[in-house]
């Protein structure tokens, strides 16, 4: 699950707008995953628990690594989309860091590059 330490989420601009990755996961989608099925009752509420604890155990590692790291591979003709990209990383007042890496053979550089 994206954001839980250690996890690497590949994401294209196919994924479209709007969507946060929270540090430690994503507690409802983890309720439901795990626990679809399961009637209401004290039983639920414990194990709800359980998984909300988890999250904030799991948020908290990877805010001591650092928070979020994006790494992208490739310049969107749009420097608001860029920009868009790098912001993830930093959502929320969480810590966060980005890195752009770029091939010569990329588009934007066959482009714009000079002939030399």
């Amino acid at each position: 699950q994206a954001g839980k330490p250690g996890a690497i989420t590949i994401a294209t601009n196919m994924a479209g707008r709007g969507t946060d990755i929270k540090l430690g996961g994503n507690a409802e989608m983890r309720i439901a995953d795990e626990l679809g099925d399961m009637p209401e009752g004290p039983e639920r509420e414990a194990r709800e628990k359980e998984i909300y604890a988890d999250i904030e155990r799991l948020k908290e590692k990877a805010l001591a690594a650092g928070g979020l790291y994006v790494l992208a591979t490739e310049r969107h003709e749009s420097r608001r989309i860029d920009n868009q990209l790098r912001g993830r990383s930093g959502r929320q007042g969480d810590p966060g860091r980005s890195k752009l890496f770029l091939s010569l053979q990329a588009d934007l550089m066959r482009i714009f590059a000079s002939e030399r």
